[in-house]
């Protein structure tokens, strides 16, 4: 199952429906892509989790990169050799020039969720071609240089550090990039054979540490399609894809409150099928099915702003949340949603009819007040000959 963030991620205003996340899992995405809508839905859940890791990342960074940038004063011996030579103020100006960037990284301004995968790809750019500097350099002046960070930094583009995988490819490659262009412009040629060495255990560094991100990327992703799928499951009623009755009381119970504190008008109705049982008994089943997945559609299509829902609550019982709604206003919305269930064209031939409880919140009240309150006035349609509303 889903950890915390991503389920509030999918109950979100535009969180994945099962039905694209189920299409696409059929479909398949081995290029590590989604169908347009649901990559862009992807890639906000991707920024939301990136958050704390990129911060820890980004504070490591720093830490490493400072200790280097003060140890450079004793091991370059600057105290005694002030002003340094040019290709050394190269190797402070890189040095310093990452250590401000990811300072600033820190900053509120640069830490916007949309700002993420950008910055760290062009932090780690930065932080390659200081790198690949500082290692040339260092070998070019005989100064003694671990390779072997070289390589940590070309499998670090595939760490949890704010990047797709085909952006992570293209960073570890521009480290070798970066690594063989330095090489040839500062080294002597006495010292290509080595530096030719480390391009090659670089270069098969990158297949070797992009395997295991492709892999994990793929897995995430696949967790991602079934996280939604199995919570639209969860929450929604699987014959007429409404919500179901624990989903309808959440939002509903929050929705009635955030009414009471703000003075919004809110309805709820609560809507039952006249004679349904009859018509399963003379029909049969599967005709029952195919009626309740054609009044549901009329229903769902009442309640399409932000805060409205419709709910398949058991049965032939339904619920319609109307949020800002007064009751006048909404005598029309459900007379209209009345008339069209009526109008509905069922292979049977049978028309069908719904009785209609529909009440306003009044001051601090819960859910269940309400909803005994409409529930009540749904009887006094019944018994008043069906097919009609009664308000309260």
């Amino acid at each position: 199952m889903p950890n915390t963030l991503a389920t509030s991620f999918y109950t979100g205003p535009d969180a994945p429906t099962g039905e694209a996340c189920e299409a696409q899992l059929r479909q398949g995405f081995r290029r590590l892509r989604f169908a347009p809508a649901l990559e862009a839905q992807y890639q906000r859940l991707v920024v939301a989790e990136a958050q704390r890791p990129v911060l820890i990342t980004t504070l490591s960074a720093l830490i490493i990169w400072g200790g280097f940038a003060i140890f450079d004063v004793v091991r370059l011996d600057l105290y005694a050799t002030w002003p340094p030579a040019p290709d050394i103020m190269v190797l402070l100006g890189a040095r310093w020039l990452v250590l401000a960037l990811l300072l600033a990284c820190l900053l509120p301004r640069l830490s916007r969720p949309e700002l993420l995968e950008t910055k760290a790809f062009t932090v780690y750019l930065l932080l390659c071609l200081a790198v690949a500097l500082t290692a040339v350099i260092y070998k070019a002046n005989g100064i003694p240089s671990a390779d072997t960070a070289q390589i940590v930094v070309v499998m670090a583009a595939f760490l949890p550090i704010g990047l797709r995988f085909y952006r992570a490819l293209a960073a570890s490659i521009a480290m070798v990039a970066f690594t063989t262009i330095a090489g040839i412009t500062v080294l002597p040629p006495d010292l290509w054979q080595a530096q030719m060495m480390l391009l090659a255990v670089m270069i098969m560094a990158v297949p070797v540490a992009a395997v295991g991100a492709y892999l994990r990327e793929y897995a995430h992703r696949r967790q991602f399609l079934l996280g939604a799928i199995l919570l639209h499951q969860a929450q929604f009623d699987p014959l007429t894809d409404l919500a179901n009755r624990r989903l309808f009381q959440r939002h509903a119970a929050a929705a009635i409150a955030h009414a009471g504190r703000t003075d919004e008008p809110l309805v709820l109705a609560v809507i039952d099928i006249d004679h349904f049982k009859a018509f399963n008994d003379r029909f049969g089943h599967t005709a029952g099915d195919e009626a309740l997945r054609q009044v549901a559609d009329v229903i769902g299509d009442t309640a399409r702003r932000p805060m409205d829902m419709a709910a398949r609550l058991g049965g032939e019982e339904f619920a319609v949340l109307l949020y800002g709604t007064g009751l006048e206003h909404a005598r029309s919305i459900l007379e209209t949603m009345r008339n069209n269930i009526g109008r509905i064209a069922l292979p049977t031939g049978a028309n069908l009819s719904v009785s209609i409880g529909a009440t306003a919140l009044g001051g601090l009240e819960t859910l269940d007040q309400i909803y005994d309150r409409a529930d009540n006035l749904l009887y006094v349609s019944k018994n008043d000959g069906r097919d009609r509303i009664t308000l309260g």
